[in-house]
């Protein structure tokens, strides 16, 4: 009983050490892309219209498509 104990503690301990070193050297940081998607204001303008669009009306990497209406259907 003793053994299984401590071959438990052991493979906890490694186990543990084994997810540290991973958190502090592995690569996991996202492959990052601009996006740009056109949007339609309610009164008409957006990008599309040409004359005065700005950044405010265009979405861009993990902003895009979080509004909430666009994914639930409402």
């Amino acid at each position: 009983m003793g053994r299984i104990f401590k071959l438990i503690v052991i493979l906890l301990v490694l186990g543990a050490i084994g997810v540290i070193g991973f958190a502090y050297l592995g690569d996991m940081s996202p492959d990052s892309q601009e996006q740009r998607i056109e949007v339609t204001l309610p009164d008409g303008t957006g990008a599309a219209s040409g004359a005065g669009s700005s950044d405010a009306s265009t979405k861009t990497g993990t902003d895009a498509g979080t509004d909430g209406d666009t994914a639930s259907g409402n």
